[in-house]
């Protein structure tokens, strides 16, 4: 039995070829550039390229395809955002293997904030008030009227890219049309302007069959990076039943097999848990999942075969989990802001460096390549970060961020040649 594994700059997919290995099958791994450091892991028996997603979307999807027929496989797994991609095939490639593929209709009520916040609306979840303009002119009429603290976010985006929290209306519609002008964003996918919920953040990660909850896991951030608004790099699984209620009734309304992450802002007075994002994929938590007695994989082999697998309930608490090199980076920046904060800076790096209960999303004695390449990748990139405004969220899923229409979900770009000759 064999699988054919894309997504590679998703630190999730490094678990799950290893997982899949494990349950004994071969496993192939595919993508479109020659450092998706997945694909260097010691469970990966046959390594693909494809054309760059990011340049080529349609030769991605063909090769891709070819792949499929050419070879057999039993089972393909998305990783990341290329499932957007290639629903557009879900016909032709659920003729060739087992997968979990979405159709694009319900991705896209998941994956584009506009239409999350209707459906949010819709199955009664709550969701902070939020505005999708059409137009520039509705845009700044909207502005006008905005008297307190909004996020600006991308209608398709993923990591925080391009989100920025604002205050004063200059300095929104400045963020604003900058994020539209650098992004080139045509009028349908105008960025959406969100009321911002004060509270802490819980994101959950379902796996689920015709919009059954199967297994679950719920997170809350210990520490993220970059620190305001971005990605996480150490987490740890809680439970919130109001918060697993309110996936279960998206999922349920959609019908939804597959893995589905949703983020949640707990409001801080009044506990209620707001929607404000849907990833219709899998996400770092999945291998916490595991390491908290719910194994996602060995149930989506099922789910995609069209079984019915046994219910594997909800990750016990407490459990932690560590991506590396962005929290590496995240001890870094502590010692950098010593010079604003000594005291309290330094109060943070020795809970850091107290911290032993853990697993490594990534790093792995027995299988240690995918952590190197992914460190050449970083060395090779890191100018971006140092030379340009180059969002550092987007460093590792830039590659495999993909958005409908053509439009790119990116924020203070390099220039484009400096972006296509790397992703030569």
């Amino acid at each position: 039995m064999n699988v054919l594994v894309t997504g590679l700059f998703e630190v999730a997919t490094v678990f799950a070829i290893r997982r899949f290995a494990q349950l004994g099958y071969d496993v192939a791994a595919a993508d479109g550039h020659r450092l998706a450091f997945s694909m260097y892991s010691r469970d990966v028996r046959r390594r693909v390229r494809l054309p760059n997603m990011r340049k080529s979307p349609a030769a991605y999807a063909e090769a891709l395809i070819r792949e499929l027929e050419r070879r057999r496989y039993d089972y393909y797994y998305p990783g990341y955002e290329e499932i957007i991609l290639l629903a557009h095939h879900q016909d032709r490639i659920k003729q060739l293997t087992q997968t979990t593929l979405p159709d694009l209709e319900t991705i896209m009520q998941l994956h584009d904030k506009a239409q999350l916040a209707r459906l949010a609306k819709k199955v009664g979840v709550p969701t902070p008030e939020t505005f999708a303009p059409s137009t520039a002119e509705e845009a700044r009429d909207i502005i006008a009227g905005i008297d307190y603290p909004v996020l600006i976010k991308q209608r398709q985006s993923s990591g925080a890219s391009g989100m920025r929290r604002l205050e004063g209306r200059k300095q929104i519609e400045d963020w604003y049309f900058h994020l539209v002008s650098i992004n080139h964003t045509s009028q349908e996918n105008l960025p959406i302007i969100q009321r911002i919920i004060d509270g802490k953040t819980i994101c959950t990660l379902e796996l689920a069959r015709q919009g059954n909850v199967v297994g679950e896991v719920l997170i809350q951030t210990l520490r993220s990076h970059p620190r305001e608004e971005g990605s996480s790099v150490f987490r740890e699984s809680i439970r919130h039943a109001a918060s697993e209620e309110a996936a279960a009734k998206i999922l349920k309304e959609l019908r939804f097999s597959g893995l589905c992450g949703f983020d949640f802002v707990i409001e801080k007075d009044s506990g209620i848990p707001y929607l404000v994002d849907g990833n219709p994929r899998q996400t770092p938590s999945l291998n916490l999942a595991y390491h908290g007695g719910c194994d996602m994989i060995g149930a989506w082999l099922e789910i995609a075969s069209g079984k019915t697998p046994d219910q594997l309930g909800i990750c016990r608490e407490g459990v932690r989990t560590k991506t590396q090199f962005g929290d590496f980076v995240w001890l870094l920046e502590s010692y950098m802001g010593s010079f604003k904060d000594w005291s309290g800076e330094r109060a943070l790096r020795k809970a850091w460096w107290a911290d032993k209960d853990f697993k490594y999303d990534i790093t792995s004695a027995r299988d240690p390549m995918p952590l190197v390449v992914l460190w050449i990748y970083i060395l090779t990139n890191v100018y971006k970060l140092a030379l340009t405004s180059f969002d550092p969220t987007q460093l590792l899923m830039y590659h495999n961020m993909y958005v409908e229409n053509g439009t790119f979900a990116s924020v203070d770009q390099v220039s484009k040649a400096a972006i296509d000759s790397d992703a030569s």
